[in-house]
């Protein structure tokens, strides 16, 4: 009697078995994708945040799902800073680069862990996180904090705790993006970035943390969708669909043995350059084992029909398909393939996760300059502007640490600014600091990577002139709850502070790092210009 696996490889017609390599999404094609699990034409779902307004909603579409597919489903979810980055309700765990900042592999572990607690809670299974590219490039647009930081042994060191933490708590984790988009100054959802380096650098930096993860055992590796010339060089292929970095590479140097899935195929670095069709059976071809499809039903059919073209082997299928289907083994969905409604909200954002969320925090507050202006006593009339921002979740950040700063500072006026202010906008504020006398001066940013949005993870020319003029009349902090590298241009500041997160307990922190409630023990973890 084989595993049941090896049985259910047996079982599934060819069909079915070509379903197994096709991931898709859900949004506003709810019906038709849960008819395509019926049929078994995909064997896993994506949960993006429109999917999931709250835990306990995102657990009985799981179980919807589950109840029409006759193969349970692997379900995925980008979790990347806790269940609460992308899920309303979920821990909201500070960024990868803070806990790069606290250096502590025992807090990126507990990481690992809160997140894989909560993905089962409500359904998921495979947490595409933690991202374990090396971000050597300050200008990177995408990955940025993200990353756990600059030193390739460091981000490793990290990966592999949160790793074990998330897979020891029967959740699959990902290693990504595969061979590394570290050190890109282009986003690969607009544009297919091109990385120069030699193989010597590259195993030096960008594939020192995937060959530790591989050893260490983690369950899947997602690709980059980025041209490796010193790897693959033929011109403007990017790794996703190489077979020298899927297989040649990944597969038979590194002897990774787990799932490959490609990033999503709707990013302009695909969906620009190839036909979609021909795309899905390259990347299959390649070495990937799930296709996270643009398109449900027409990657399906694509591949099915390659199978029948003789385009794409059924053993290269079965292959694909027998990984699919021991990770579900793995994760007990042949045992067990609901949720459990009631346990829910016993799980999801209770006290303990949060708990670890402020430990990670408090640990990573950085002070990055400091000419004896901070702490700033409780007294201090302080002049603050915010620059307004939003989570993925909707809340807005500006809005918590506006008050959080009102509470600190009793004495001090607040003001809200665009992220890249006007001319007019930094007149208007400049001129508001004239009109009392103020002690000191603060200035909150949000620096973030955002898809599409290459300009979000920098600090525009606006922000730069509004430090200026407030520099002119005050001593100035800048503090940023995001990127630490657009600090490196506030030159006129006499303190800079990084919490590298936008999160609940990040902003906490901060403001009791500026009030001299906490002291500031983070190191950074990347090098500023």
């Amino acid at each position: 009697m084989g595993s049941w696996a090896e049985q259910m490889l047996d079982e599934l017609s060819p069909q079915e078995l070509v379903g197994q390599l096709v991931l898709s999404g859900v949004g506003e094609r709810r019906e038709e994708i849960l008819k395509l699990a019926e049929e078994g034409k995909i064997g896993s779902l994506i949960f993006y945040g429109k999917d999931m307004p709250d835990p306990q909603s995102t657990a009985q579409l799981a179980n919807e799902f589950q109840r029409r597919s006759k193969v349970p489903l692997l379900i995925a979810a980008d979790f990347e800073a806790g269940s609460g980055f992308i899920m309303r309700g979920g821990t909201k765990l500070p960024s990868n680069m803070a806990i790069g900042a606290t250096g502590s592999p025992e807090l990126a572990q507990k990481c690992g862990e809160v997140t894989a607690k909560e993905a089962r809670a409500v359904g998921v299974h495979w947490v595409f996180a933690p991202v374990v590219d090396v971000n050597i490039n300050p200008e990177n647009p995408i990955i940025n904090i993200r990353s756990f930081g600059s030193n390739p042994d460091e981000v490793a060191r990290l990966a592999v705790a949160w790793i074990s933490g998330c897979q020891s708590n029967g959740c699959l984790a990902t290693a990504k993006h595969f061979p590394g988009h570290g050190d890109t100054s282009e986003d690969s959802h607009r544009v297919m970035p091109v990385v120069p380096h030699d193989m010597e650098r590259m195993w030096r930096v960008e594939l020192k943390p995937f060959q530790s993860t591989i050893n260490s055992g983690v369950a899947s590796i997602m690709t980059a969708h980025i041209h490796f010339p010193a790897i693959d060089p033929t011109p403007g292929l990017p790794a996703t669909l190489s077979h020298k970095i899927l297989t040649e590479l990944l597969r038979n140097q590194m002897g990774f043995r787990g799932i490959v899935v490609t990033d999503a195929m709707a990013m302009h670095a695909i969906k620009l350059n190839f036909n979609m069709d021909e795309a899905v059976v390259m990347a299959v071809n390649a070495g990937a084992d799930v296709i996270i499809a643009d398109d449900a039903p027409s990657t399906y059919e694509a591949l099915w029909r390659a199978v029948l073209d003789g385009k794409l082997s059924i053993e290269r299928v079965r292959e694909a398909a027998k990984r699919i289907l021991e990770a579900k083994e793995w994760c007990g969905l042949n045992q067990r393939k609901f949720v459990d409604d009631a346990e829910v909200s016993k799980i999801v954002g209770c006290a303990e996760h949060q708990e670890v969320a402020r430990l990670v925090a408090e640990s990573s507050v950085t002070l990055l300059k400091n000419e004896g202006v901070l702490p700033l006593p409780p007294q201090t009339r302080l002049f603050a502007v915010v620059a307004e921002t939003q989570r993925w979740t909707g809340e807005k950040p500006s809005t918590e640490l506006a008050q959080l700063l009102g509470e600190t500072f009793p004495n001090s006026t607040i003001h809200f600014v665009s992220r890249n202010p006007t001319p007019e906008e930094v007149d208007v504020i400049a001129r508001r600091l004239t009109e009392s006398p103020y002690d000191a001066v603060l200035l909150c940013i949000f620096p973030r990577a955002e898809a599409y949005q290459p300009e979000s993870a920098l600090a525009g020319g606006g922000m730069l002139a509004l430090a200026e003029k407030l520099s002119s009349k005050s001593p100035l902090v800048v503090a940023s709850f995001g990127s630490p590298y657009p600090l490196a241009k506030f030159t006129t500041s006499k303190a800079l502070l990084c919490a590298y997160s936008d999160c609940p307990a990040s902003l906490q922190s901060g403001t009791k790092v500026l009030v001299g409630k906490l002291e500031a023990k983070g190191k950074l973890p990347v090098s500023l210009q």
